[in-house]
């Protein structure tokens, strides 16, 4: 952040005062400003650029536009744009919908970059948005909805004067929750309304990883009072073949808690996101832990490395967006040093989801 003393202009202050010099020209280019229309295409040819991803960010682009009074239209190609309005094209750098804004044979920006390349269509203001994968036209479409949302004419905001390349200086962005208490981390746990717009933060502020995090309150089972999704699997599931519970957990709740966990999986995937789940306890009983709010039921020595071997590949595969697991493996983690059969057996639940999952 610049300070009042830096000569740096702050970012969002730098959209606003760019949209306002480049607002008189682009008026004068036949397009009216706040009661104008945008077209929008997101190359139908391309699976990258009209990917779900690419989709949700068109739509927040259409949302800020809209809030600014004037409308925003998806169109197929520039031609079923009505004449006058100002089109936005996303398509790779080799497509034919990027002719005119490209050199031939310009290179694709790398892996979660983007381009955004002013030009014209029809002799109209036209605008380029261009990416390799989902995640960068996630990043290019938000950065045009953070322009319309702190800019003044949202058609003004979409004109650029010059070429604006973004790439990331490193390779992982990533920010994590922890719940770690049923009283304190209920409430945003459940609130669909909280996660859709978090997690359109992160993406909007170039984070591309997303890591929610499970079992972390204590570093030994020893203690224990809060031991909500301490031991996560009875907290989400009921694997077949078991009678696992966390008494006095009800099922409603414990399916309630898998929907939500779902749901903040697939939205997270949705925003082009990397979504890590981390499992920091395998531990079933609490020593010392006479007022803790729940015990797990149904589980013996015995039992406890294939259980969470099925209930681990039971939850990798029906939350098919996680893409990675942390695993706590030394002796923090409840189970002993040196249990090397237990943490192959539960490794093979990793396997079993039949896809490659990302292991920390």
């Amino acid at each position: 952040m610049a300070s009042e003393s830096d000569n740096r202009i702050p970012r969002r202050n730098f959209i606003k005062q760019a949209g306002q010099v480049t607002a008189a020209g682009f008026l004068q280019g036949g397009l009216s400003g706040a009661s104008g229309s945008v077209a929008l295409i997101l190359d139908p040819g391309d699976p990258v650029a009209s990917s779900p991803q690419a989709k949700w960010a068109a739509g927040q682009l259409r949302q800020a536009v809209t809030a600014k009074g004037a409308s925003l239209e998806l169109v197929n190609s520039p031609e079923s744009a009505a004449s006058g309005t100002l089109k936005i094209v996303a398509a790779g750098t080799a497509s034919s919908l990027a002719r005119g804004f490209l050199q031939p044979g310009a290179a694709a920006p790398v892996r979660e970059a983007f381009l955004l390349m002013p030009g014209k269509i029809s002799g109209k203001p036209a605008l380029l948005v261009s990416a390799s994968d989902p995640a960068g036209y996630v990043y290019g479409l938000l950065e045009l909805t953070d322009r319309v949302r702190f800019g003044g004419d949202p058609l003004a905001a979409l004109v650029l004067v010059q070429p604006l390349r973004e790439q990331p200086a490193n390779q992982v962005r990533s920010i994590a929750r922890a719940f770690v208490s049923d009283v304190e981390d209920k409430p945003w746990y459940y609130d669909k309304t909280f996660w859709r717009d978090y997690l359109t933060n992160l993406a909007t502020q170039r984070f591309n990883r997303f890591s929610l995090t499970f079992g972390l309150g204590y570093d030994f089972p020893r203690g224990v009072t809060g031991d909500y999704l301490h031991f996560p699997y009875p907290y989400l599931l009921d694997v077949p073949g078991y009678h696992v519970k966390a008494v006095p957990l009800d099922d409603a709740e414990r399916d309630l808690n898998f929907e939500m966990l779902r749901f903040i999986s697939d939205e997270t995937a949705l925003r082009g996101l990397h979504f890590q789940l981390a499992l920091w306890t395998h531990a079933y009983e609490w020593t010392d832990s006479p007022r803790s709010h729940h015990h797990i039921q149904g589980l013996t020595p015995e039992t406890h490395a294939p259980y969470c071997r099925d209930a681990l590949s039971l939850l990798l595969k029906n939350c098919p967006a996680i893409r990675g697991l942390t695993m706590r493996v030394h002796g923090e983690s409840g189970v002993p040093e040196g249990s090397y059969d237990f943490w192959r057996t539960v490794f093979e639940g990793i396997v079993r989801a039949g896809r490659p999952i990302e292991i920390d």
